[in-house]
């Protein structure tokens, strides 16, 4: 996705829904609590407030007596601590439907939980005023919001715990290192920092195994394809590096950070999901890797799950005498594309059309999106913690041999990357 592409939300998306999760609530009694048009409604008012991202927390065990809009029998659906992995019980038009995952109400939340509700879109395919940029429609859900249930009202500066599966440790901005932030000097290409703000504003929906997580990406919270979410996480890695005396990305920091936590209670749900296939499974490492080293978690830091640049990048003997090469997907007839004389690429692969040019184009699409995460991992010394050496020599390769990436990601590289590690 391009700056220019996102350049239109920070006018297009300030809605209601948008200013309501900007500030968070202070905490009080409520009968009810909305977000992003859902709403949550109680059999007695519960004490309530909101996280420093926007998201709601109760103190319970509190009873939901309902939500709106109200779940039919397959769509709007609601699920509580989602699990990650194959199932869903969002909507029935997505992959691997569920029915048993759907939440009924009324429902007794106890702390520790997490209620996921979802707004269906009435026809597959529809956008809403409110659609994200790099949203190709192709899912059946309109947005989604959390609400977390507590033993008691967390600080003031808390971060929300993540919210799928059971992992719920609990962050807070005072416990971020800003003293390893290295206040790069801006380029004069860098973006505002507010279409990005809005982008990473609502939760990732994202726990689905493989390419069929992409219906599930709501098209009010994120874009649904790999491609579109790794150049944001990209840009979105390098922006909250450069200095920033004023504090004017402050929101975007704490949104990246939330991403990551999240990504980190989904792999530790199920840490096989974001497998290498095409374009679709990239970009959900570095939100990981940056929460972990900005807030000091050396699980986040070295976390133990499957990942697509991982999985593409391999060091091997490239036909063209290349060392670290790309590959489309696991097991994939044309997997060693790079392997083989590109004149013979038309018929290496099957005849279904997993060719070496099919692969090769794959390549090309990926590409000029990992120069920014690449980059943001070598400045923050953590090429280490990633621990797949061939993605980063792949990335230098792919930079020596293409030059692409946008304006921005382009202008960090040719100024920083010969910069030691971690400096």
């Amino acid at each position: 996705m391009s700056v220019a592409q996102l350049s239109w939300i920070y006018l297009a998306l300030c809605v209601t829904g948008a200013a309501e999760a900007a500030q968070p609530a202070a905490g009080g009694v409520h009968a009810s609590v909305a977000q992003y048009g859902i709403t949550w409604t109680f059999a007695e008012p519960v004490q309530a407030g909101r996280f420093v991202t926007g998201d709601w927390w109760i103190v319970g065990p509190a009873t939901v007596r309902s939500v709106s809009p109200t779940a039919a029998a397959d769509r709007h659906g609601a699920v509580v601590n989602p699990p990650a992995g194959d199932k869903q019980g969002y909507d029935s038009r997505m992959a691997h439907f569920d029915a048993s995952l759907r939440a009924a109400f009324p429902l007794t939340l106890q702390p520790g939980d997490a209620l996921v509700s979802t707004i269906s879109v009435e026809n597959v395919g529809d956008k809403t005023p409110d659609t994200v940029p790099g949203q190709y429609c192709r899912g059946p859900l309109q947005t989604a919001a959390v609400l977390t249930c507590l033993r008691e009202p967390p600080p003031a500066d808390a971060f929300r715990p993540a919210y799928v599966g059971t992992w719920r440790e609990l962050f807070t901005v005072g416990q971020l290192r800003r003293d390893r932030l290295p206040g790069l000097r801006a380029p004069d290409s860098t973006p505002d920092a507010k279409p990005y703000e809005r982008v990473l504003e609502r939760i990732w929906l994202d726990h689905q195994r493989e390419w069929v997580n992409r219906m599930m990406h709501p098209l009010e919270n994120m874009p649904d394809y790999g491609r579109e979410i790794t150049n944001i996480v990209s840009d979105v890695g390098l922006l909250v590096l450069l200095e920033d005396p004023q504090r004017e990305r402050e929101t975007l920091l704490l949104r990246f950070v939330q991403k990551g936590i999240d990504y980190y209670g989904v792999a530790q749900s199920d840490g096989n999901l974001w497998i290498g296939n095409g374009g679709h499974n990239s970009g959900r490492k570095w939100p990981i890797l940056f929460a972990g080293w900005i807030l000091g978690h050396k699980g986040m830091m070295h976390v133990q799950a499957t990942f697509q640049e991982d999985q593409q990048t391999y060091f091997g003997p490239g036909f063209r005498g290349q060392k670290a090469l790309w590959t489309i997907s696991p097991g994939n007839p044309n997997g060693r594309h790079e392997e083989v004389d590109p004149a013979t690429w038309p018929a290496y692969g099957d005849s279904r059309g997993n060719n070496g040019s099919k692969a090769e184009g794959y390549r090309k699409l990926n590409g000029p999106t990992w120069v920014g995460q690449a980059l943001a991992a070598h400045l923050t010394g953590m090429v280490e913690c990633w621990n797949h050496p061939p993605f980063f020599a792949y990335v230098d390769r792919w930079w020596q041999e293409e030059q692409q990436a946008n304006a921005f990601v382009t202008s960090m590289w040719q100024r920083y990357r010969n910069r030691p590690d971690g400096d």
